[in-house]
């Protein structure tokens, strides 16, 4: 049920006119206060030995003429993020503000994170594209010198696609942590391994009760782990844990047992003894993911602190607040003791200031290869946590548990989990669909159809390998509802309908075989009204009347059965809706008025019962629009006006409070298009005209951001045709009349190319030409 232009005849609706007026905020760098520290606050590290000649290399680097672009790069753990969090608080009075983002998937969606600390207003519909550009407007308005670090940036394809975007940004030094070994826009500064006296220091800072008599021991285990700093730190830290525990556990005896798992291979015959005897070993150099994996085994990690440890391993590595964890951990009482432990024992770092923590790439990637099948058990409250916090309004895809900004953390967080639950698990099939679901309300459809596509393989998949599961076979036919959903707002039909098929055939079974379950008996109305809405676009209102008809009298049903049921009484008002407008296309307006007016006494009661529900309070919007629409037709613009101020009144209530939904804003824009047609036959021009050009603007806002979204283009069309009309009968100028039309004939053109199953596109593309032809 959604907003429509009406659109029944082009001719008529030459009540439009609106100048392109798009409004751009310009200079508001300069009223905003800014913070100094904008991004999230790295973990500045308490120990830093042995890395201050590369710490004044970095800095002689980014202020020597134009080499804007660093790259600290060099093998994981060897301490890249240390150096750069160091160079962050060393250089810190050196610049007018420091940005920090993470950009371990993408270095573009890494920036945006930018976006709330410099307070960019744009709209919260734009495209990323979009977004991004805007962002970095406001960036390099800023004072110069600033410093933007991009930590963990390791692909190279990533960021080669962005490094045009950040050259916008003259006025910042930008530093990038990398693995990455070259690249070709680029300084760099390769970060290698420590020597071998301030190894020593960083190892003693860690492990105070180190014994000097093992010295020559620790300098070969050293060359074996290559230096590694975090290798060392582990090592220093374990040690130091394990002796609070064992009394004199040395250097030497931690050998052997990490021997035993295999590492360390002698090249001699002797075996590690407790008394170390200086040079009987050669010992075999190891990767430092090989001995990181076998001190997490060694370290005996109590439950608690090994289940935390694997959340932080499938989330971004990236610097978490407490207040963020907590949220994602319900009900663990152990959280404060197993975080303070996985600190101490060197796991995770901590951000005393800003209370965050962090996990090194490395260490997640160990943590899982340890833990591997396990991970699934490990993780199942933070999952739960993500699904919950995504919850949505099933009709409006408005977040019930938290707002849009903390919504697109959540999103992003679970973007991350989803990547590392491969085998089938329903609870990550419905983590993708609320991913999925976010990015379509939001207007990121190509996101959206990404989730959406991997909810259903893995429903699929579920499904099969269990075929008497009911639960698992709903499931995927909810995912084949939700890709005709998608592929609907894309304009592509036949993929719509094919889904929609689907939905309705698992569905009907679903019912057959559990009649009593009303679930399914719901499901299959929604499943006949996807049918009907399709068939309504492909201009087959016959075959769609047929399909309203059978969910209008299932959900008759399931509401006299269960009158206390919002929701079965919210789907019944919905399907008098879709009769009504069935009927007001086949021209029978009184059947039209009669559903129109059920549908609005309905809504009228839900709303007044729940006035805080914006599901309801967007169906009644609906409801007034149609029944504004109907009046209209049959001549009565009186009661026309009244309804259609009444749903303009509700459309700017709901997208005030909820901005960064798309529907609610194209809701806003069709109200000012139904009150500039109003008053146009009514002969009040001037309100017509303020309206219609507020209907133009977030017209073209919506198209400019989501250029994908077909019902968008559609309505910027129409308002064009609006505005040409408006020139042409009220304003008598043909000139401008006609670049309206061409504007709106090259629009149409583009969507019958692109849907040509679209009936309504290729009726309006039909009538704009036959306009201009007679101009």
């Amino acid at each position: 049920m959604t907003d429509v232009h009406n659109q029944s005849d082009i001719k008529n609706q030459f009540n439009n006119p609106t100048l392109n007026n798009p409004v751009f905020l310009s200079g508001e760098n300069k009223s905003k206060d800014i913070p100094k520290c904008i991004g999230i606050t790295p973990v500045i590290p308490e120990v830093f030995i042995g890395r201050d000649e590369e710490l004044q290399s970095v800095h002689d680097a980014l202020f020597d003429g134009d080499n804007l672009l660093l790259l600290v790069n060099g093998e994981g753990g060897i301490g890249k993020t240390t150096l750069a969090a160091k160079y962050y608080q060393r250089y810190f009075d050196d610049y007018a503000h420091l940005g920090w983002v993470f950009a371990e998937r993408s270095l573009g969606d890494a920036l945006l994170t930018l976006a709330d600390p410099l307070k960019v207003e744009f709209a919260p519909t734009d495209s990323a594209d979009v977004r991004r550009e805007k962002l970095l407007c406001e960036m390099a308005g800023l004072n110069k010198p600033c410093l933007l670090v991009i930590d963990n940036a390791n692909e190279l394809d990533d960021l080669s696609a962005h490094y045009h975007e950040l050259r916008k940004c003259p006025n910042f030094h930008i530093l990038l942590t990398t693995r990455i070994e070259s690249f070709a826009h680029a300084r760099t500064c390769r970060v290698g391994h420590l020597d071998e006296p301030m190894a020593i220091r960083l190892f003693t800072t860690h492990y105070p009760a180190h014994d000097p008599a093992e010295d020559e021991l620790l300098k070969e285990v050293f060359q074996a782990v290559g230096y590694n700093t975090l290798v060392i730190e582990l090592l220093a830290k374990s040690l130091d844990t394990l002796n609070q525990f064992r009394t004199g556990y040395s250097l030497a005896q931690m050998l052997g047992d990490l021997q035993g798992s295999g590492l360390f291979g002698l090249s001699k015959s002797a075996k590690v003894q407790t008394e170390y005897n200086p040079g009987s070993f050669g010992l075999r150099e190891e990767e430092p993911e090989k001995v990181i994996a076998a001190m997490y085994d060694l370290a005996k990690l109590e439950p608690g602190e090994e289940q935390l440890l694997c959340v932080f391993s499938v989330l971004p590595a990236e610097a978490i607040a407490f207040d963020t964890l907590e949220a994602l951990q319900p009900g663990n009482d152990e959280l404060d003791s197993a975080l303070r432990a996985l600190v101490r024992k060197g796991w995770i770092e901590y951000n005393t200031s800003a209370k965050q923590f962090k996990c090194s790439p490395v260490v997640q990637a160990v943590t899982r290869f340890q833990v591997g099948a396990r991970l699934d058990e490990q993780c199942e409250t933070l999952v739960d946590a993500l699904i919950e916090k995504l919850l949505y309004d099933p009709s409006t895809g408005h977040l019930l548990n938290t707002d849009y900004l903390s919504g697109a953390l959540y999103a992003r967080y679970a973007e991350s989990v989803v990547e590392y639950f491969e085998s089938p698990r329903h609870e990550i099939a419905g983590l993708n669909e609320r991913i999925g679901m976010f990015y379509r309300t939001t207007g990121q459809l190509d996101k959206a159809l990404t989730f959406f596509e991997e909810c259903n393989q893995l429903s699929e998949k579920l499904s099969k390998a269990n075929p008497d599961n009911v639960s698992f076979k709903h499931e995927l036919a909810i995912s084949y509802s939700k890709l005709g959903e998608t592929f609907t707002t894309l304009g592509q039909l036949e993929k719509a309908l094919t889904f929609f098929e689907k939905f309705n055939l698992l569905i009907k079974e679903l019912y057959e075989a559990n009649p009593a379950n009303v679930s399914f008996k719901n499901g299959l109305a929604i499943s006949y009204s996807k049918l009907g809405e399709t068939y309504t676009t492909l201009g087959q209102l016959e075959k769609a009347l047929t399909f309203f008809e059978k969910a209008t009298k299932l959900s008759e049903e399931l509401y006299e059965a269960n009158p206390a049921n919002v929701s079965f009484k919210y789907g019944l008002a919905a399907s008098y809706d879709r009769l009504g407008g069935t009927y007001g296309k086949l021209g029978q307006l009184d059947k039209a008025l009669t559903f129109f007016e059920k549908e609005t006494d309905l809504f009228e009661e839900l709303y007044e019962t729940n006035p805080a529900n914006v599901t309801f309070k967007n169906g009644l919007a609906i409801s007034y629009e149609k029944l504004g629409e109907t009046y209209t037709t049959l001549g009565q613009l009186d009661k026309a006006l009244t309804f259609f101020e009444k749903y303009n009144h509700l459309r700017e209530e709901l997208y005030e409070a909820n901005p960064a939904n798309v529907s609610f804003k194209n809701g806003l824009a069709i109200s000012y298009e139904k009150l500039g047609e109003t008053y146009t036959t009514l002969g009040q021009l001037d309100k017509a005209l303020s309206f219609f050009e507020k209907c133009n603007q977030l017209s073209e806002e919506l198209y400019k951001a989501h250029p994908e979204n077909v019902s968008f283009k559609n309505g910027l069309a129409v308002s064009c045709i609006k505005l040409g009309g408006f020139n042409l009968f009220q304003q008598k100028d043909k000139a401008q009349a006609r670049r309206w039309f061409e504007k709106a004939e090259v629009l149409w053109a583009e969507l019958v190319n692109d849907c040509p199953a679209y009936a309504e596109f290729q009726n309006n593309w039909a009538a704009v030409k036959n306009i201009l032809a007679a101009l």
